[in-house]
């Protein structure tokens, strides 16, 4: 670099291999790209939210952390309420958790299976975490002979479940005999898609002190506001908020999101019971192609290879040329000819299926 500032060399080393997480705002006719809930609100609901914002005093600081809205999640998961941090998204938590977790003159470990959510070992690495990564077998499931060995003296690991972007669901007994066998490891159970996996959650109130759950109203319909949060042991809690800005989420934020947590979860529950539906369908979809495999689905996504691996990026891009965007994930390592697809609308689905079916037709021209 020409000219670089001499203050320059003050900046985290760690920063100079890492990526801009950035990515432009999409206004595609469908988008099936982003793990979003296609689901949109009632005018009822609207109607609530703009008078949620109305009786927001906006000359005055929120309530430093979220009290009604952690009260309303302490009963939803049986706990009290000062067990649970909220975050700007899960991003937040996921950097909370590693910051707590520094030690003066200690390298931190973080383990993570692989591919996975590229944030946790994005943040792990601003920190100064070493990041041991552990492929997944062939058919996405977690290894646990691998697990096991790169376990020994990790500070904190990250269990995805369901996993993005694989989609798949973890062996249960598996994840809980790994959290019994390293006690001094805190296991994060990141059930941001567990919605979309009823029935299956590893969650427990009285949990192992070692296992923290985290979650997210983004893929639920909330995407907008940016709220995470994780119910953790009452001293790793303590810990998460001394790290926590104060005042992280704002009363806007909190008054829609207690309006439509309260209000209109019957709607909620509704536009979930429709998302399963239409994951059904994406799957149908897809399986009906004769160069593809289809993976498992138990997020809003579906996972599929294509063969020759070498027609997936031609095809996403193809796709977006006629307004349907997919994620093109067959640069990650594993991941080879590879889309990661979200469910969509009726519209949106019709659209993927209609492009997908003009495909062979194009190829030939």
């Amino acid at each position: 670099m020409t000219n670089a500032p001499p203050w320059r060399v003050r900046l985290n080393p760690a920063l100079e291999g890492l990526d801009v997480y950035d990515v432009p705002p999409a206004t595609a006719p469908a988008r099936m790209h982003a793990n979003e809930s296609p689901e949109p609100w009632s005018a009822a609901a609207m109607r609530d939210v703009a008078a949620a914002i109305e009786s927001v005093e906006l000359n005055r600081y929120p309530d430093t952390s979220g009290r009604a809205l952690r009260a309303i999640l302490g009963e939803r998961h049986g706990v009290d309420p000062s067990r649970i941090v909220l975050g700007n998204g899960s991003d937040e938590i996921i950097f909370l958790l590693l910051t707590a977790l520094l030690q003066p003159g200690h390298r931190p470990r973080v383990v993570i299976p692989t591919p996975t959510f590229v944030m946790y070992a994005h943040s792990a690495r601003v920190l100064g975490f070493d990041v041991t990564g552990v492929p997944l077998r062939d058919d996405f499931e977690l290894d646990g002979d691998a697990m096991r060995p790169a376990l020994e003296d990790a500070t904190i690991c990250f269990l995805a479940r369901p996993n993005n972007p694989t989609s798949s669901l973890w062996d249960a007994a598996l994840i809980q005999s790994l959290i019994a066998e390293f006690p001094d490891t805190i296991f994060v159970i990141d059930e941001a898609y567990g919605a979309y996996a009823p029935g299956t959650s590893l969650y427990a109130p009285d949990g192992p002190s070692n296992q923290v759950h985290m979650a997210t109203l983004s893929k639920v319909g909330l995407a907008a506001l940016r709220i995470g949060y994780c119910v953790a042991h009452p001293t790793l809690a303590l810990a998460l908020n001394k790290c926590r800005h104060p005042y992280n989420i704002s009363a806007t934020t909190l008054a829609i999101a207690q309006t439509l947590l309260t209000s209109h979860a019957r709607e909620l529950e509704a536009h979930l019971e429709r998302n399963l539906r239409r994951r059904d369908q994406l799957v149908e979809i897809l399986r009906a192609l004769d160069d593809v495999e289809v993976f498992p689905a138990h997020g809003n996504l579906a996972l599929c290879r294509f063969t020759p691996p070498a027609r997936a990026t031609p095809l996403a891009r193809s796709l977006a040329g006629r307004g349907v965007l997919v994620k093109d994930v067959s640069d990650i390592p594993g991941l080879e000819g590879c889309l990661r697809i979200s469910l969509g609308l009726e519209g949106e689905l019709r659209a993927l299926r209609e492009a997908l079916a003009d495909e062979p037709a194009r190829d030939r021209s």
